[in-house]
């Protein structure tokens, strides 16, 4: 099998994308597929960076020999992620860490913001709505106040329906203070998590 094969085959067997495998090696994704279609050779220097992303040795990189049928290789050595900031989280929260390491966490608290601007403001906004056209009574009041001043009882109403319009602010703004808080912790966590590993 020759080089630019090899480079190819152990890349696929091991999970990696041209990009993942060009981090590891310090170069370009571009220079990794010039590679594998065998338009360039690495440098030496770039031969024993290769060659422990593959976990195989130099010689047997260079030598045309046919790669041995590998046993799976075990995810946490070719993507490494035990060492990853976000390798315990689930789902994108954990895509998020790995990608931007302790700013995903900051990520997350900027948009609780904007979930606790837009919940304040929607109740801002639906209340002062019901008291101008006169409605009394947060909730559970069953009273209107008529143009001419006097207060008529209410029986059925705008309660129900206030309280309905309310619900869907109070809900950003909960979960706002839930994102701000959750989003602050991660950042704590992966920052101190950061400094250990580093």
């Amino acid at each position: 099998m020759k080089f630019n094969e090899k480079i190819a085959y152990y890349r696929r067997n091991r999970k990696l994308s041209q990009e993942e495998l060009a981090a590891r090696v310090g170069v370009s994704r571009q220079a990794v597929s010039k590679w594998e279609l065998g338009e360039a050779s690495p440098e030496v220097g770039k031969l024993l960076a290769l060659a422990k992303a593959f976990g195989v040795t130099t010689d047997h990189l260079l030598s045309e020999e046919e790669p041995k049928p590998a046993a799976p290789w075990p995810p946490d050595q070719s993507r490494n992620t035990q060492s990853a900031p976000g390798a315990s989280l689930p789902g994108v929260i954990g895509r998020m860490a790995n990608r931007w390491g302790w700013l995903a966490g900051i990520y997350i608290a900027l948009q609780g913001v904007g979930a606790v601007v837009f919940g304040a403001a929607g109740r801002f906004i639906i209340s002062n709505f019901f008291q101008e056209v006169g409605y009394i009574g947060f909730g559970g009041g069953d009273y209107m106040v008529l143009d001419d001043g006097s207060v008529v009882n209410w029986s059925g109403g705008f309660s129900g329906f206030q309280s309905a319009l309310l619900a869907i602010p109070t809900i950003a703004l909960v979960i706002g203070i839930i994102m701000i808080l959750g989003g602050l912790s991660l950042a704590f966590v992966l920052w101190k998590n950061g400094k250990k590993r580093g």
